[in-house]
């Protein structure tokens, strides 16, 4: 899992930051921080989902420990998302743990995916003057997340919205089918012509 991060973030970030180039078999994020209510928020947004998790009022310990949170956030979000049985979820659980290390934290940043966190952080900085609170526990980081990733959104190129919840749901889904070994124990031969 590679994480490219703002010039913001990188400095809240800079003893993770490492210099690596863009590695496609890894899913690639894009963070960027903001300030709301005089508190350091990390906005973490996927790029082909365009799926957001939101890290509201982090401590100088937080960003020591980034890696370690972003991947535990990860997991317990996919698993609700995807609202399997408990032995799906635990296998659901330990194949998003394989795919999310090692995290990489390097600086870059992408116009497209920081357009949507710009999205996103004006959600939180509306949420939080409304309400007078940040999302700070792990049900109301999620719950809040939930709201922004049921928001249509779209990419230049494509005519049709999607929903990143969607479309991170499916991915999963589709990793967790491609990973289960068939009922019939068959593996599929093809004879030479």
């Amino acid at each position: 899992m590679q994480i490219h991060v703002s010039k913001a973030l990188a400095t809240d970030l800079k003893p993770l930051l490492v210099e690596a180039p863009t590695d496609l078999r890894q899913m690639q994020w894009y963070g960027h921080r903001v300030q709301v209510l005089r508190r350091k928020c990390v906005i973490l947004m996927e790029l082909q989902s365009r799926y957001a998790m939101v890290f509201a009022g982090l401590t100088k310990p937080d960003f020591l420990r980034f890696p370690e949170l972003v991947r535990d956030r990860l997991w317990r979000e996919i698993v609700s998302i995807c609202a399997l049985d408990d032995a799906e979820s635990q296998r659901l659980a330990a194949l998003v743990d394989v795919v999310s290390q090692p995290v990489q934290i390097v600086a870059g940043s992408d116009r497209s995916v920081q357009a949507h966190m710009k999205e996103v952080a004006w959600h939180l900085e509306w949420m939080a003057n409304d309400f007078g609170s940040l999302p700070l526990e792990g049900g109301d980081a999620f719950a809040f997340g939930l709201r922004v990733n049921q928001t249509p959104r779209s990419r230049k190129g494509q005519k049709e919205y999607f929903w990143p919840i969607e479309v991170m749901r499916e991915f999963w889904l589709g990793m967790l089918a491609h990973a289960t070994p068939r009922a019939d124990n068959v593996v599929p031969f093809r004879r030479p012509r």
